[in-house]
């Protein structure tokens, strides 16, 4: 199995390492990660900057959409500099020579590239090579229409059905598109042990002095650092109680707001220069600690929703402003499975108000009301939907296996 990965972000290295932890042991595994600064830069220059923002979720959408996907599906094919070669050395480093190749990409810009060298591939191995694609959002973006791919997984029957439509609109090759649930980290399922579960009640206790662990990922580009800042200085004020954990990578664009954290007694930083150690980093936090809230974007962060409430990362999230249409497209995904809804024992999500300040207020209320520990005590997860289950990265091998192994 050779897992993709690509400077863009951490969101689609999440989903990539909660794969890789759920690969059976009689698979043989290597990480395929070329450099590309390119497309790091472009990632935080479209997430940041508010004009190339807006240029961005204007051609993710409609007639926009379908001209942009033409155009950069046909660079990404046409580009793949030394691709190949990198590919090749890799697999020939390996101490055995496998009998089937697998690539699982996370991210579309490697899948379609990839995609267009994989005969240029298999001529060279002698070997059959299975591209398997994983949308890493609840959106259906014609850009995840990977054409070479041998099969295509959604999290969702709206992200398969749109990007069926497009396939057979653009007139583009059919390829296997199937529904699973989101691939979630096996390890935030694990079941919290009965100190722990107590933990996690007391931090949600108004009345209670025990501290309340907060996880605060910062995105790969960096995204609303000085909201952050502000919050967290906030919240401190509000409660003494608050222990906030922060996750950053390492990168020029993050340095000073690594200084102004690391002045900070009430915050754990966790840093790293390379994106997938700031992944595990993060995963072991919530190993470490009993943490009960998440404050963070509706990105791929939103998924935890899946998981049971007692289990390690089964937390509250409070979510900041949406930036993309595929964040967008995620509140739908909680809306629609009535994670995000006021009423009802399901909610685990919460959006936060626009400001800082009354961000900071509205978080701690929901602390200081008790609201939070009433909605623990009384939440019950439904499995009844195909897409709102929590064992989809289990579920993703299960299938490719079954189709291709």
């Amino acid at each position: 199995m050779v897992f993709t990965y690509a400077p863009a972000g951490l969101g689609h290295l999440r989903v990539a390492d909660a794969l890789q932890l759920s690969l059976p042991k009689t698979f043989a595994s290597v990480v395929f990660a070329p450099e590309d600064k390119a497309i790091e830069s472009i990632h935080r220059l479209t997430s940041v900057h508010l004009v190339a923002r807006n240029i961005t979720e204007w051609v993710q959408r409609g007639l926009p959409q379908r001209i942009f996907t033409y155009y950069y599906r046909n660079y990404l094919k046409n580009h793949t500099n030394g691709l190949a070669k990198q590919f090749i050395n890799l697999i020939k480093s390996q101490k055995t020579s496998p009998e089937k190749i697998f690539i699982v990409s996370t991210h579309f810009g490697l899948a379609h590239q990839l995609g267009s060298i994989k005969l240029e591939l298999e001529q060279v191995f002698k070997k059959k090579i299975f591209l398997v694609v994983q949308v890493t959002d609840d959106s259906p973006q014609s850009i995840w229409y990977v054409d070479t791919a041998d099969l295509i997984l959604c999290p969702s029957k709206q992200t398969r059905e749109g990007l069926l439509a497009y396939g057979r609109k653009s007139h583009l090759r059919p390829v296997r598109i199937a529904l699973l649930p989101y691939p979630v980290n096996p390890d935030f399922a694990l079941k919290l042990d009965s100190s722990k579960r107590a933990n996690r009640l007391e931090q949600y206790n108004p009345e209670s002095d025990a501290k309340v662990h907060i996880m605060i990922p910062i995105s790969g580009a960096a995204v609303g650092t000085d909201f952050f800042i502000h919050l967290i200085d906030k919240l401190h004020r509000l409660s003494s109680r608050l222990v906030f954990h922060v996750v950053c990578r390492e990168a020029p664009f993050t340095k000073n707001f690594l200084k102004v954290m690391r002045k900070k007694r009430f915050v754990k930083l966790y840093s790293a220069r390379e994106y997938f150690q700031t992944v595990k980093l993060y995963n072991q936090v919530y190993s470490r600690y009993t943490i009960s809230a998440e404050i963070t974007k509706p990105s791929e962060q939103i998924f935890k929703v899946l998981l049971n409430s007692f289990t390690l990362g089964g937390v509250f999230l409070f979510l900041a402003e949406p930036v993309g249409r595929q964040e967008y497209d995620n509140l739908n995904f909680l809306r629609r499975n009535d994670f995000l809804t006021k009423a009802g024992d399901r909610q685990r999500c919460f959006l936060l108000p626009k400001g800082s300040h009354t961000s900071a207020e509205y978080i701690w209320q929901q602390f200081n009301d008790g609201r939070l520990l009433t909605k623990f005590q009384k939440f019950q997860r439904s499995a009844s939907l195909v897409e709102s289950t929590s064992n989809g990265a289990q579920l993703f091998w299960q299938k490719v296996i079954s189709m291709f192994g």
